[in-house]
């Protein structure tokens, strides 16, 4: 389920008390580990528009990780860019990922 925030400031804060960090997206490589967990997706409308906080976390990477995706529309993020960052994709793997509507 996706939470609704008004205060992008409020939910980053809430994120990082809780261990967090945001995701330096220069350290593509570091982030790739099998074992992944999708921790939470919140939604915050401002001014500017609307943004996704997606937090997600790797036990075997001993870290916690927050995307942070501006949208001016749905179709300015797709889910499968941040899995493709998160999970290394070795051919002949059998692992398969099906889009999905997020809104």
């Amino acid at each position: 389920m996706m939470k609704h925030r008004k205060s992008l400031s409020e939910t980053l804060q809430n994120l990082v008390s809780k261990g967090y960090c945001l995701a330096d997206t220069q350290l593509e490589e570091s982030f790739q580990s099998d074992d992944w967990r999708l921790d939470s997706v919140e939604h915050v409308s401002q001014e500017q528009g609307k943004t996704l906080v997606i937090a997600v976390s790797s036990a075997s990477r001993k870290m916690k990780l927050v995307f942070v995706e501006a949208l001016t529309s749905i179709s300015d993020f797709s889910p499968m860019t941040l899995l493709r960052r998160l999970f290394p994709m070795q051919q002949g793997s059998g692992f398969q990922v099906s889009p999905i509507l997020v809104r």
